[in-house]
This record gives structure tokens, C-alpha cells and sequence, in this order.
């Protein structure tokens, strides 16, 4: 019993692995691993390939302040060298307040952008010279590091000292440079004496320092920090972000640099955020440190690495999305595919149990039937036709159709044919061609119209051919007609419904653009900020739709040919002032001007008003929405020499491309048609404003240059003008006298 059982489940599973579904499944899902497993890598490999990039910015970032602080020291090392080579050379260079060398000193001062102020020290502690423009401070400078460093170290070429508060320029904190000035060797010898006459000191202001390095191009979102190898914070930019005295409070950099002079790691930076106690946790960072080689600095530089993985965030983001979308698409894919197997499946066994169904159908069939293959080879041959020929089915499998009836490949469909019977009696018949197929319905057989004279002899189908009388043909001749006429009123109801939605549509949206405006002037109660809000989005959402639905039908009954003009006298300024009262908020506030150049002209047109006034409404709305902040919208107008009427809707907008020009009437067809175009509207605005200036004998032209604006000109013929009064004022001083309206 256990062999049989487990034989029973091998049979089983065999039979389940080799199963279509299954396999057409595990494909599926194996698609599905592959192409998560494909955008999890590159995901993976982003990330790694963001943080390097990162790494790599931070080595650039401290590589080029570094570059920049050897400048800087380099430079203001030279300065100093060169003054106590001019203070050797100068026969007063040791008299203190010399002019000469005070005059020396402010042009180099000048002449260096860092260096705020220059000091001379004598050997005692006072200031022999100063760059600046008091006098020379009468207080002694002996304990200050960068005179007492020098002096006390003859060996140490450039002394650098934590930022100090300047004596002589108070609120400023500079950053000591200075150089131990001495005598020559001979004059060493001469005298006798270790030679030390005094320090020369460079004080370079820490915001013309810091100036220098931002123009550098650091990154907002990273820090910089310049500090002595001690740890005494120079420069830190922005300031105060990692809330540290010294390099010491940062024990990870601290520890770096006593292990390597350059090194970029991955921690903690210093600072905000906080956790819940108020303790700051600091941020994750890549952090590049560099010792300045020949100088006593150090280079500290810093990037979040929320901002590294920003641009990685995004992509990782919209691949995760695709990679979902891929995934259902997938499965869907999988599913259906699945499913229509299993349709497959079940009309196969479907079409054995309707072939079987057919047969007994066809034996008990008054008609003759008889069904062929594409070549015209009988496949199958009912009791009535066997009756009706006098020849048995047998002899018949097999054979062409033309033995039954000579001209059946001629067009046999509903034709008045002859047939032959076994004894070579002729008789006249209808022969009906169809196509036999399955319907939807399980079981169910049904056959379709084919005309067997035009098929292609390669294609796998089989046909049913009915013979019977004339009376048949007819019947379904009636249906066809039938078919015709009612596909023909259906097209007709459709139209009609349409051109006459007008009422059913524009009810409800102007009930609703009512009962908002009823709430927004708070006729039932008061209502609060975030309620009169959403009232509002819904009287505009409401006015929105109407316009739309009113453009949907004003085209519908267009094309419908139902659109009726009511004509009257219309006078052209009145209905141009109206309309630009109805976009002058939009032009406001899209910081556009509206300029009224028509003033002078007085026009009386025979016109559809409200047809008239969609047109002008129309072309400015179009006008006002493709023109940026800062352009202008100009209407202008004239008589033309035949006596018609022209106006003309110019904007300094964004033009037309010229390959959209041949579309630019055509119904819903906008120049922008992808998903994320900038502007909105349905595309029926200037398909309407045509089919409007046609109803009226007249013209609508465009003028269009892309960046430099267009010119929309509506030309109605002189029998829509009704007189021609006289105009108040010459045509140049109307169009500048036009206002904004």
C-alpha cells in the first residue's frame, strides 16, 4: 500500500509538472525573480556607486581647500619674508613709527585681500610699525603667542596662533601669521647677541578667509573646517554646524589624524539632529581629513550622507516603482495567459461535445448540409442531402463541391445556382456559405456568413454550405436590410443625443457652481477658513466642467450641423470690454498686461453675440495662457478696404511651433500632448472659434513666431458690418491710448 501511495503521488506531480499552466506559472514568477533580482542589483550597485562618488567629492572638496589654504599661508609667508627683507634694508627699519615704512606696510596691506592688518614688533614687546591708520598702540604685545612663539623658538620659520579679538579693529577676530625677524649673520658676529629683533605678524581676518574658501565652490549641504594641528578650530564654514571648540571634542577625526595624514571615513558627524533627551545624535557623514604638508593646518571636510544618496533615493524610488509596476504587469500577464490556456482547454473538449452535437444537429436538419474544407473537399454530407442528390454520404467524403453544383467557387453566397442530382436532373437551389466556428457559450455551435469564392485555399477552416429554396434567401436578405437600418438609426441616436445634451449636462454643473456660490456667501451660517477653501475649489471645479461640457457640445452640434445662429447688432468695443473683463484676474495674476487698442473704433456687426463674444473670450484666454509673466496681450482693430471687418489678438508669448501650425484647428490637438505638459485646456478652443467665424462668411487666420509671440486675426465680411460711423480720433492715437482693461 505505501508503493502504491507514493507511486500514486509521483504520478501525480509528473502529471503536474508537465501540465502547460504550471509551466507557463513558474515562468512567470522565474521572469518576475529575474527582473526584481536585475533592478535590486542596480540599486544595490547605485547606492555603492552614490557613496563612492561621495567619498570621492569630499577627497575633492578637502584636496582643494587644502590647495587653497597652502596659498594662502604660501602667500602670507612670502609677505612676511619680504617685509623683514625691506625692514633689513631700510636704514630706519628699526626706529619706531618710521612714515616710509608705516606707508610700506598700508600698500601691502592693500595689496594682500586676506590680511586685514600688518605689525612690526621690537624685541621688547611694543610695536615698532603698523599698517593701520592710528598710531601706534603704546601697549605691550610680549604676551601674545605669535610674539612669544617666535622669539622664544628661533628654529620655527612660520608661527600660526588660534583666532584672536584685533586691538585695532574691535569686533574683529583675525588669525595671527608671524615670522621671527633677526639680524644677518655678520652683523651677529659683530655685535654679538642671538640676533632676535623683533616678529613680523600678518593678521588675516577670518571673513575675508572665508569668503575666499566659499568662492571655492563648497557645497551647501557639506562643511568645511580649516584648524591647527593642535586642534584650535580657524575656520569653520557654515558656522557653529558641528557645535565644537576643538577637534579634540570630535574623538573620530581626532583619532584619524593621529593614525594617518589623509583619510576619509564614514561616521557621526557632530551636531543636529537630536534624540528625545535634547542630546545630539549627529549625522551620518563622510568625512575627508588632511594634514596641509609644510604647514601647520588641518583640513576637516564633511557631506551628509542623506544628501550623497538624494539623487539614489529618487531613482530608487522610481525603479522600485517600475519594478512593481513590471511585477503586476507580470502577473497579470502570467494570469491571463494562464487563463486563456485553461479557455483553450475547455473549448477543445467544448468542441468535441459540439462536434458530436453538430452532427446529430445536422441529420435531423431539413436543409441539405453540406460542410468543405478550403480546398472545396466535402467533409461531411447530412441525410437531407443524401435525399436531395440520391447519392450516400461514403461516396461523396472527398470529393468537390462543383460535383454537387458546377458554379460554387463563382460567388456561391445567396446566388441562384443550378444543381445536379445523381440521375444528372438539374434543379435550381440557394447556396449559402458559412463559416462554422464555437460560440462563447459552452456547447453551443453557431456559424458565421463567408463568401467560399474569395478564400485562400491555405486557410484551415472548414465551411458549411446550405442548400434550400429561394424563400430562404429572401428572409435573410430582409434581415440584412433590418440590420442596416437599425445600425443606421442607432448612428442617428447617437448624434441626436449628443447635439441635444446641452440641458441634461448644464443643469446640474450650474446647479452646483449655485449652491457653492449659495455656501460661499454663508446664507446658512458662517464657515471656517479650510470649509469657504473648499467651496471654492468647488464652485471653480463646477465652472471648470461647464466649460468643457459647454465646448464638448458647442462642438458636437458643429459637426452635428446643428448649431443656430441668433443673430443681432452687436457693438464690437462692448463685447471686446466684456471679455476682457473675464480673464483680466487671470492676466493679473499671471502678471500680464491687457492692453485695449479698439477704444477709437466704433463697429455695429450682425453677429451671434454669444458666438461673437466666445471667439474674442477664446483667443484671449489662449493668448494671456502662453504668455509669461512680464509679456502683453494687445487687441486692436480696423475696417478692411472691401468694407469687412478685422481684428487682431496679439500676445508676446511663446508662439506656435511651425509643424503644429497645419494641426492648430483641428479638435482636440494641443502643441504640448504629453502627460506633463505645462498647460492645460482640452484642445477645442480654436477648433470652436473657427467653425464659429465660418457660421459667419469670415476668416480666422494666425500669425505665429515660436519665442516671439502670435497674432490671431478674425476677418468678418462687409455684410456682417452694419454701418460704418465715424471714428472718434485717428487709428494711431486709438491703439495708444488703449488701457489694460
Amino acid at each position: 500500500m505505501p508503493s502504491q501511495h507514493l507511486a500514486g503521488l509521483a504520478r501525480a506531480l509528473r502529471g503536474r509538472l508537465g501540465s502547460i499552466r504550471f509551466l507557463i506559472t513558474a515562468s512567470g514568477l522565474a521572469f518576475i525573480l529575474v527582473v526584481d533580482a536585475l533592478i535590486g542589483y542596480g540599486l544595490i550597485q547605485g547606492r555603492h556607486e552614490a557613496l563612492d562618488a561621495g567619498e570621492r567629492a569630499t577627497r575633492d572638496l578637502a584636496r582643494m581647500l587644502e590647495s587653497q589654504t597652502m596659498r594662502t599661508a604660501f602667500a602670507v609667508d612670502q609677505l612676511l619674508r619680504d617685509l623683514t627683507f625691506a625692514l633689513d634694508t631700510l636704514p630706519d627699519g628699526g626706529r619706531r613709527g618710521d612714515p616710509l615704512i608705516h606707508d610700506h606696510l598700508r600698500q601691502r596691506r592693500t595689496a594682500f585681500a586676506e590680511v586685514s592688518g600688518l605689525l612690526v614688533v621690537g624685541r621688547d614687546g611694543f610695536a615698532l610699525h603698523h599698517s593701520a591708520d592710528t598710531p601706534l598702540p603704546p601697549v605691550a604685545l610680549s604676551d601674545r603667542s605669535y610674539f612669544t612663539e617666535p622669539r622664544d623658538q628661533p628654529d620655527r620659520q612660520l608661527f600660526v596662533g588660534a583666532p584672536i579679538a584685533s586691538r585695532v579693529a574691535p569686533g574683529t577676530r583675525v588669525i595671527p601669521f608671524s615670522r621671527r625677524w633677526e639680524s644677518g649673520k655678520e652683523e651677529i658676529g659683530k655685535n654679538g647677541g642671538d640676533g632676535f629683533r623683533g616678529v613680523v605678524v600678518a593678521m588675516v581676518d577670518t571673513t575675508r578667509l572665508a569668503a575666499t574658501l566659499e568662492s571655492q565652490g563648497i557645497d551647501r549641504k557639506g562643511s568645511v573646517i580649516l584648524a591647527l594641528e593642535d586642534g584650535t578650530l580657524l575656520l569653520e564654514r557654515p558656522q557653529d554646524r558641528h557645535r565644537i571648540a576643538q577637534l579634540a571634542d570630535w574623538p573620530a577625526v581626532w583619532r584619524m589624524l593621529a593614525e594617518r595624514d589623509e583619510a576619509t571615513i564614514r561616521t557621526a558627524a557632530p551636531g543636529s539632529p537630536t534624540n528625545a533627551a535634547g542630546t545630539p545624535t549627529g549625522v551620518d557623514s563622510l568625512i575627508s581629513v588632511r594634514r596641509v604638508q609644510g604647514y601647520p593646518f588641518v583640513i576637516v571636510a564633511t557631506l551628509p550622507v542623506a544628501a550623497v544618496l538624494a539623487d539614489w533615493q529618487r531613482d530608487a524610488a522610481a525603479w522600485t516603482a517600475i519594478g512593481t509596476v513590471m511585477t503586476i504587469a507580470i502577473a497579470l500577464l502570467t494570469a491571463f495567459v494562464v487563463r486563456q490556456h485553461a479557455r483553450r482547454e475547455e473549448d477543445q473538449a467544448r468542441l468535441g461535445r459540439a462536434s458530436r452535437r453538430i452532427r446529430g444537429i445536422l441529420d435531423s436538419m431539413l436543409d441539405a448540409v453540406v460542410t468543405f474544407d478550403t480546398a472545396g473537399r466535402i467533409v461531411t454530407f447530412n441525410r437531407a442531402a443524401e435525399s436531395m442528390f440520391g447519392i450516400p454520404e461514403r461516396e461523396m467524403v472527398g470529393q468537390p463541391i462543383e460535383a454537387l453544383i458546377p458554379d460554387a467557387r463563382g460567388g456561391a453566397n445567396d446566388r441562384d445556382l443550378t444543381a445536379l442530382r445523381r440521375d444528372g436532373l438539374a434543379f435550381p437551389v440557394g447556396f449559402t456559405v458559412s463559416d462554422l466556428r464555437l460560440d462563447g457559450s459552452p456547447g453551443a455551435p453557431a456559424v458565421r456568413p463567408a463568401s467560399f469564392g474569395t478564400l485562400e485555399p491555405d486557410e484551415p477552416r472548414i465551411y458549411v454550405g446550405v442548400i434550400r429554396d429561394m424563400t430562404r434567401r429572401k428572409q435573410q436578405e430582409a434581415e440584412l436590410i433590418a440590420s442596416k437600418t437599425q445600425a443606421e438609426l442607432a448612428n442617428r441616436a447617437k448624434s441626436e443625443f449628443l447635439a441635444n445634451m446641452s440641458h441634461e449636462l448644464r443643469t446640474p454643473l450650474n446647479a452646483i457652481i449655485g449652491f457653492a456660490e449659495v455656501l460661499d456667501s454663508e446664507f446658512f451660517g458662517p464657515m471656517n477658513d479650510r470649509q469657504k477653501s473648499c467651496v471654492a475649489d468647488v464652485h471653480d471645479s463646477g465652472q471648470h466642467l461647464l466649460d468643457i461640457v459647454n465646448a464638448v457640445l458647442d462642438m458636437s452640434k458643429l459637426e452635428a450641423g446643428r448649431f443656430e445662429l441668433c443673430e443681432e447688432a452687436v457693438e464690437a468695443h462692448e463685447a471686446v470690454a466684456q471679455c476682457l473683463m473675464m480673464v483680466r484676474d487671470r492676466a493679473a495674476s499671471g502678471g500680464v498686461a491687457l492692453n485695449n487698442g479698439i477704444t477709437a473704433v466704433v463697429a455695429m456687426l450682425w453677429v451671434d453675440r454669444r458666438a461673437f463674444k466666445q471667439v474674442i473670450l477664446n483667443l484671449l484666454s489662449n493668448a494671456v495662457k502662453f504668455t509669461p509673466a512680464g509679456g502683453s496681450v494687445t487687441l486692436a482693430a480696423d475696417f478692411e478696404g472691401d468694407g469687412g471687418f478685422r481684428l487682431e489678438v496679439t500676445d508676446t508669448g511663446i508662439g506656435i511651433p511651425p509643424d503644429f501650425m497645419a494641426d492648430l484647428f483641428q479638435p482636440f490637438r494641443q502643441a504640448e500632448n504629453s502627460a506633463n505638459r505645462r498647460f492645460e485646456g482640452t484642445g477645442l478652443g480654436l477648433s470652436i472659434s473657427k467653425n464659429f467665424v465660418d457660421l459667419h462668411g469670415g476668416t480666422l487666420t494666425c500669425r505665429s513666431t515660436t519665442g516671439a509671440g502670435t497674432t490671431m486675426t478674425v476677418r468678418l465680411p462687409a455684410s456682417r458690418v452694419i454701418d460704418h460711423p465715424a471714428r472718434t480720433g485717428s487709428q494711431v492715437a486709438g491703439h495708444a491710448a488703449g488701457g489694460a482693461a
